[in-house]
This record gives C-alpha cells, structure tokens and sequence, in this order.
C-alpha cells in the first residue's frame, strides 16, 4: 500500500496532516502543561505551518492574568517554548517529513490565545545560505 511518501516526496499537507499537526501540538501542550488548547487549528502556506491554540492557559496562569501580570505568563511560556523546542520541532518533522528551519511560539495572555509557527526548508531540502 503507497501512503504517498517516499524518500523523494513529503506528505501533501491535507486536512488530515493538518489536524495531526494541531492534535500533536496540543498534546505536546498537555503533557508539559497539564492543559492543553481547547480548540486548535492549523494553517500551511508553502513552507510555512501556524497552529493557532485557543485557551491555552492554566488556572494559575489565569490568576496571574487576573493580577494583572500578563508579561510574567509571557515570559515562561516563552522559557518554556525555547527549551522545548526540539520536541515541538521534532513533531512537525515527523508529520510533515521535512525540516523545520525556524520555529517561533506566542502566546496572548489576555485572550488565552498562542501560536506556533514552523518554517519548513523547501520540500526539495534546506534553503540556501544566505
């Protein structure tokens, strides 16, 4: 049975591909938070892949917010995105069976809201050297 990849192609990047990217998202999310987004989504624009994650946050970053202290939660998710950024990049590749060249992770505090972005090198291998 041929699923469509193979040492020269990648898996087209359907619906399918993109719903399993937003479930590895947020499980990644869950077992390093203890929540995960109730709603994600993920978006691909030729070598670009954006999961937008809706209420990501957990109660205590939720009281922080209240307290007004949005930039405390900015700022761990921040650490905590840089130091999994291997896992999270680890996925993508994964799923998408090509390299992640840059990934980059946000989060809105205020509406709960976070993205992850992965630029992938070019499905043909990685970009050239600037």
């Amino acid at each position: 049975m041929d699923d469509g990849a193979s040492p020269t192609t990648h898996p087209a990047m359907d619906g399918a591909l993109r719903s399993a990217i937003s479930q590895a998202i947020v499980r990644i999310h869950a077992e390093h938070y203890g929540k995960g987004a109730t709603q994600a989504k993920t978006y691909v624009w030729d070598n670009l892949v954006v999961t937008v994650l809706r209420d990501v946050l957990t109660v205590a970053e939720r009281t922080l917010v209240d307290l007004n202290r949005p930039e405390t939660v900015r700022d761990v998710r921040t650490t905590f995105q840089h130091e999994m950024s291997a896992t999270f990049r680890g996925a993508v590749e994964h799923l998408t069976g090509r390299s992640v060249h840059s990934f980059m992770s946000q989060v809105d505090p205020v509406n709960g809201v976070g993205v992850e972005v992965f630029v992938l090198d070019p499905a043909n291998g990685p970009a050239p050297a600037a």
